[in-house]
């Protein structure tokens, strides 16, 4: 009797070891939840199917799920991924990741981001969610050279030494120009900031126009001569007849074509002209001296001298132009030819 008691015991106890030693603890990590179940599974695969867990396609273990039981040291981690939307140089762009770190999602898709570069969207500690909207803005900087025109002016001065309507270049005009460097910011290729490095500024050379101040008549040859004053009268005309005195005159010098008589308080002796006729087809008295005065010359009347009372009274009385030579060193005699 006490023989099958301690035999029956023994038994029992055996049984106990034996389905007792089919089971273990097993933990695992899901969705960042941790699971711990009791299973008499063999391998991981078992254990995860066991724990309810149902692996989708893209899911990872951490261990090969053919793995015994007895190599898993620690959590078995099933490993979910997220969806992210990015967008990048204005391109979207859509990636899986296993990690809520916004950089190690980026990198783990082959996404490099510079060091200027600016990532927005997630939490404010870098972490994303499945479905977060991602912006990655491409920051650049590069040197940026510029040059401004600065036009000339054009400048006019005054010339003696042209007539007046004529004009020349005395200088050429030149353009001056700024040139100015810049540190431009770019965001994705848009311009979004420009700093001032330096500045060089070259002048312009204004352009300067000569223009003619000297007034002028034409001759009875067709060039130009300059005067200084011009006078418009009456004139009559005088031959070397014994009451006009002759071939003498006021200054002492004898009288011939080109000696004219003249009131001295208008037009002082010695001053040489030029008498233009004012009646077409009649030629001018042209270059003459005033070295004569008369009784009756007075204020704007002038009498020109001619060899014959005939020529005297052919030409009778006119209105003139006279006009005071600029240059008073001229043989006026010499240019009547």
């Amino acid at each position: 009797m006490f023989i099958l008691l301690g035999v029956m015991a023994m038994s029992l106890v055996l049984a106990v070891c034996l389905f007792t030693k089919d089971f273990r603890t097993v933990t695992l990590s899901v969705d960042g939840k941790l699971y711990e179940i009791t299973t008499r599974a063999e391998t991981v695969s078992e254990a995860i199917k066991d724990a309810g867990i149902v692996l989708a396609q893209d899911d990872k273990v951490n261990y090969d799920t053919s793995d015994s039981l007895d190599d898993v040291d620690g959590v078995i981690t099933v490993s979910r991924p997220i969806t992210l939307l990015v967008t990048m140089a204005g391109e979207d762009k859509t990636i899986k990741t296993y990690t809520d770190n916004i950089s190690d999602a980026l990198e783990e898709n082959g996404i490099e981001v510079g060091d200027k570069d600016v990532v927005i969207g997630g939490e404010a500690d870098g972490t994303v969610s499945d479905g977060d909207k991602i912006t990655v803005v491409i920051v650049s900087t590069k040197e940026v050279e510029e040059k401004e025109n600065i036009p000339y002016q054009t400048v006019y001065v005054e010339d003696a030494s042209l007539y007046k309507g004529e004009s020349e270049v005395a200088v050429e005009g030149q353009n001056g120009f700024v040139t100015r460097k810049y540190s431009v910011a770019y965001q994705d290729g848009v311009e979004v900031k420009r700093t001032l490095i330096s500045e060089v500024k070259t002048e312009p050379v204004n352009k300067v126009v000569s223009v003619g101040t000297k007034v002028y008549f034409t001759n009875n040859r067709g060039f130009n001569d300059s005067f200084s004053i011009e006078y418009d009268m009456v004139a009559t005309a005088y031959s070397p007849t014994p009451e006009n005195w002759g071939y003498a005159t006021a200054s002492g010098n004898r009288a011939r074509e080109g000696v004219v008589a003249v009131d001295r308080k208008v037009i002082p002796l010695g001053t040489k002209l030029y008498v233009k006729s004012n009646v077409p087809g009649i030629p001018d008295y042209g270059y003459c001296i005033a070295w004569d005065v008369g009784g009756a010359i007075k204020n704007m009347r002038i009498d020109l001298f001619m060899e014959s009372e005939d020529d005297c009274n052919r030409f009778g009385v006119r209105d003139v132009t006279v006009y005071v030579l600029e240059d008073q060193t001229v043989d006026v005699f010499a240019l009547r030819g």
